[in-house]
């Protein structure tokens, strides 16, 4: 099997497996909800956008790599300039612009439906809610940012994005290495957020460790979110030397971005199975789902009757993974 070949089965293999794992991920958190006896929520709807557009990322890598270029060697013409019209060419720079509009979309309402699912979790701390809101914000304002940033890098509006084919455009790696830092620096501000209020809990210490871990998890997230940087550095260096050949030495561009939002899929996930872990260990649901009344005002610590109706069905949600206090511990989390 030739490099060609072998580049080209690679883009195929990848759009496959990252096609089908956070569908069942997704598949998995909603039969989580099934057992707990618990609606889908907005940090649900969110994770199923997400998913949406990490399918049809994986879906443009598959067409890139069968119907275009993605992965081989450009076809040049006789002068070793590369063929501009070729229809295969024109495949692949459609992919591409259309996996990097969708990437931010997909990669930015997995980020919402982990601050959401946080903010049902965490209520109970002023302080936390106010940082919970604050990135919010700024997540939203990234995804607007970069997707218009992305659509509109020429105009008018077209795929072909690079300096060869004479059109109007901005800086389109200036563009994605500015998108990668920011979307970095996003993911680690989202990963420290529930450390403060999980070590205020008060929970037996490996119960603890437990929790953390499962949040501590998503740094796997921003090592595949650096990596992708790095490979944007790595090819827009190399890509000066190789100008007639972007099909191949930018591929690792499209399976990268597609790892990080599916990664960040099914890591969003993961907090929300405790229910089919339990099943699995043989607990009755009656064990797994527990009334949390009364609920504790973060400002007195007194018993509020209204708020425990109000968020009854949260906090059951949450007893899933064990992170609210019981009746007989401390609710100073303010």
């Amino acid at each position: 099997m030739g490099v060609d070949d072998f580049s080209k089965s690679e883009m195929i293999a990848l759009g496959f497996v990252f096609l089908i794992i956070p569908c069942i991920f997704v598949a998995l958190r909603i039969w989580a909800k099934w057992i707990s006896r618990h609606k889908l929520q907005v940090d649900d709807y969110l994770i199923f956008v997400g998913l949406m557009f990490s399918i049809a990322c994986s879906i443009t890598q598959l067409i890139g790599a069968i119907d275009g270029e993605l992965g081989q060697h450009q076809p040049t013409g006789p002068d070793g300039q590369p063929d501009l019209n070729d229809p295969r060419f024109l495949i692949y720079e459609k992919c591409k612009f259309a996996s990097q509009i969708m990437a931010v979309i997909g990669i930015g309402s997995t980020k919402l439906s982990l601050l959401v699912l946080f903010r049902q979790i965490f209520s109970i701390s002023r302080g936390f809610r106010t940082v919970n809101t604050i990135m919010i914000a700024v997540t939203i304002g990234w995804m607007i940012s970069f997707f218009f940033a992305n659509l509109f890098t020429c105009y008018p509006v077209t795929p072909l994005v690079e300096s060869f084919y004479g059109n109007k455009c901005i800086n389109s790696t200036a563009m994605w290495y500015s998108s990668c830092v920011t979307d970095v620096a996003i993911d680690l501000v989202i990963l420290v957020m529930p450390l403060p209020p999980i070590s205020k809990l008060q929970l037996p210490r490996q119960q603890k460790l437990v929790v953390s871990s499962m949040f501590i998890v998503g740094a796997a997230v921003i090592a595949v979110s650096v990596t992708r940087l790095g490979m944007y550095i790595h090819i827009g260096t190399t890509f000066l030397e190789h100008y007639n050949d972007e099909t191949y030495y930018t591929s690792p561009v499209f399976f990268w971005t597609n790892i990080e939002i599916s990664l960040a899929v099914m890591l969003a996930c993961l907090p929300t199975l405790r229910p089919i872990w339990n099943l699995l260990r043989g607990q009755h649901l009656g064990s797994t789902v527990r009334s949390y009344e009364p609920y504790y005002s973060s400002r007195s610590g007194e018993v509020s009757g209204s708020s425990t109706r109000r968020r009854k069905d949260t906090f059951n949600d949450l007893d899933t993974i064990n992170l609210v206090n019981s009746p007989h511990q401390s609710a100073d989390m303010a």
